[in-house]
């Protein structure tokens, strides 16, 4: 018998209701949520332990057409620490947004690379934003 590893799915949720603009976290177990909360990013930063940028391009794309906001990206990492807050002085920032570019982008290329499935030590948000603590080695 084969044992699932337990994996979270992490995304800025943009859906409307209580949870607008907040961190979704989804508990995985292999390819099935089995639970899911909900972080307040004004109260609470998480930190990302085993991280990989995942993108579906061809959501983005129809995305990024339409200008119609739809889940597309997210990051999955292995483990998740809830924090107050660690500074973030100096860090790299991450961006995601299909609807300006079809895919993963960091700060410091202008957009010139595509960063979908790269993967990363430790990753942290500070209010909606994502930096990156610990490059992978």
């Amino acid at each position: 018998m084969s044992m699932t590893t337990q994996h979270y799915e992490v995304r800025f949720h943009l859906g409307r209701g209580v949870n607008y603009k907040h961190w979704q976290i989804k508990v995985m177990q292999g390819k099935r949520k089995v639970d899911e909360f909900y972080y307040n990013p004004a109260y609470y930063q998480l930190e990302m332990l085993g991280c990989k940028l995942i993108n579906k391009v061809t959501e983005a794309k129809k995305v990024n057409e339409s200008g119609v906001k739809d889940v597309s990206g997210w990051i999955e990492c292995k483990g998740l620490i809830i924090n107050n807050e660690i500074g973030i002085d100096s860090l790299e920032r991450l961006y995601y947004n299909p609807i300006r570019h079809v895919h993963w982008q960091r700060e410091s290329d202008c957009g010139e690379f595509d960063w979908d499935n790269s993967e990363y030590t430790t990753l942290i948000t500070q209010d909606r934003q994502v930096y990156i603590l610990e490059e992978r080695e």
